[in-house]
């Protein structure tokens, strides 16, 4: 998934003075978090499993690698953020980010055993 970049050299890009702090934080999570719905809506639409696309595998690695950006977003800049709603927010995101972990373990293991199981039928 493209993210996009500033281009130094775009007039529409340059302000007076630096970011505040929190529009730039602001930002960030918002991309983490289209990244994330990108990735959540790619990985509905390629299933999962054993039948499941290379597709599949790269979504679900783009909604575990959004998910602890987002995570890690929140953990260093909880004094610019609600502490509380990072706090309940953070193990929700490792949730599913431990949550997609096991799914592509278990995918493989199918797959091993799947393997295994056409070798023993073929002898």
């Amino acid at each position: 998934m493209a993210q996009q970049h500033l281009d130094p050299t775009d007039p529409r890009s340059r302000h007076a003075g630096p970011v505040p702090t929190g529009d730039a934080l602001a930002g960030y999570l918002r991309a983490q978090a289209t990244e994330f719905l990108r990735a959540l809506r790619l990985h509905r639409e390629t299933g999962s499993g054993a039948n499941g696309s290379e597709g599949s595998a790269e979504a679900a690695r783009a909604l575990r690698r959004s998910a602890r950006r987002i995570s890690a977003g929140l953990h260093t800049f909880q004094s610019l953020l609600d502490s509380d709603w990072c706090e309940a927010m953070r193990p929700e995101l490792a949730w599913v980010s431990g949550t997609l972990a096991m799914e592509h373990a278990y995918t493989a293991r199918l797959e091993r055993l799947l393997s295994a199981l056409h070798a023993m039928m073929a002898d």
